[in-house]
C-alpha cells in the first residue's frame, strides 16, 4: 500500500510513520523538515504553500493518506486555526480531485465533542466551543461530503489526550516528571480535573491499521476508556520516582476551585472494528517515559 502521511516529525506523527514501515508499506513523507528513517521517501515543503508541489503529491499518488500535520499546537486560535483548517483542505483537495486514493484518515480531537462531564459516543450531537474545534469539525464535514462524493473512505479519529516519549516539555506528564522528580511541588491548577489519557504508542498503532483493515468511514474514538484525574497522576509519578504516592495538592495557591471536568472516550466502537483495545495503562507508560525526560 502506498501511504502519504502528514505531520511526521509531529509527536503522534513520528510514532504512527515508524508502525507504517513496520508494517512495510510504502511510505511517503510530506514534511518541511529533514527526516532520515530508511524506506521513506519524502516530499519536502511547507503546507502553507501547498500549492506549490501539488505536482509532487499527485505524481506519488497514494493509495491511502494520513493527515496529522496541525501547525501551531498548542496556538488554538482563530488566525491558526483557520489557517490550519484552509491548508488542510487545499492539500486533501488535491489528492482526491487528481488521485485514485481509497483512503484518507484524518486526526480529530475530543474538543468537538465540547463535554465536561460524561461519556462521549462517535454518534453523540457536537457542541463547539473554541476556534479548534470549529476547524477540526469542519474539515470532517468538508471530508465527509467530499470523500462521499468521490466513493473514498474516511477514517476520522477522534483522540482523547495522548501522553508518551516525545511530548513536549511543557505538557502535563513531562512537567509532573520534572518537578516531582525534584522534590518540588508540581505547578497544578486542577488537581480534580479528570480526562481520558491514551499512550502514543497505542494510538500509533490503532492509526497503522486503519491502513488495511476493512472499515466503515465515519468517527472512531481513540482514548483508553476510563478517566483519571490529575491528582492520580501526581500519585503514579511520584511512586515511579519516590517510590511512595503520598502527594498533596490540598494547598496549592494557584488552584483553580471550578467545577471539574471529567470526560472519557466511549471505545466500544473502535475495539470491535480494530479487534484491539490500548492495552498500556498510565502506570506502565508514565515508567516508560521515566528515562525518556
Amino acid at each position: 500500500m502506498r501511504v502519504l502521511v502528514t505531520g511526521v516529525t509531529g509527536f503522534l506523527g513520528r510514532h504512527v510513520l515508524h508502525e507504517l514501515v513496520a508494517s512495510s508499506h510504502d511510505v511517503i513523507a510530506l514534511t518541511r523538515n529533514k527526516i532520515d528513517i530508511v524506506d521513506v521517501d519524502a516530499i519536502y515543503g511547507n503546507l502553507e504553500d501547498v500549492k506549490n508541489f501539488h505536482h509532487k503529491i499527485i505524481a506519488c499518488q497514494p493509495d491511502v493518506v494520513v493527515h496529522l500535520a496541525w501547525q501551531g499546537i498548542p496556538d488554538y486560535s482563530e488566525q491558526t486555526s483557520k489557517l490550519n483548517l484552509n491548508m488542510s483542505i487545499d492539500l486533501l483537495d488535491a489528492v482526491i480531485n487528481n488521485t485514485e486514493c481509497k483512503r484518507i484518515i484524518v486526526a480529530g480531537s475530543c474538543w468537538e465533542y465540547g463535554k465536561y462531564n460524561g461519556v462521549c459516543k462517535e454518534d453523540d450531537p457536537t457542541r463547539i466551543d473554541s476556534y479548534f474545534a470549529w476547524a477540526k469539525h469542519s474539515l470532517y464535514e468538508y471530508l465527509k461530503y467530499k470523500c462521499s462524493e468521490s466513493q473514498i473512505d474516511l477514517i476520522w479519529f477522534r483522540i482523547f489526550y495522548l501522553y508518551g516519549p516525545g511530548q513536549k516539555k511543557e505538557s502535563l506528564i513531562p512537567t509532573l516528571l520534572r518537578f516531582i522528580g525534584e522534590k518540588k511541588t508540581p505547578p497544578v491548577k486542577a488537581p480534580d480535573n479528570r480526562n481520558d489519557y491514551i499512550y502514543v504508542q497505542d494510538a500509533a498503532r490503532i492509526f497503522s491499521k486503519s491502513v488495511d483493515l476493512d472499515l466503515d468511514s465515519g468517527i472512531y474514538n481513540l482514548g483508553s476508556g476510563k478517566s483519571t484525574s490529575v491528582h492520580g497522576i501526581c500519585r503514579i509519578v511520584a511512586k515511579h520516582l519516590l517510590e511512595s504516592d503520598r502527594i498533596s495538592l490540598a494547598d496549592l495557591p494557584d488552584r483553580d476551585n471550578n467545577k471539574p471536568v471529567n470526560f472519557w472516550a466511549d471505545t466500544n466502537k473502535t475495539a470491535m472494528s480494530f479487534g484491539m483495545i490500548p492495552s498500556t495503562s498510565l502506570e506502565s507508560g508514565i515508567g516508560q517515559m521515566k528515562s525518556y525526560y
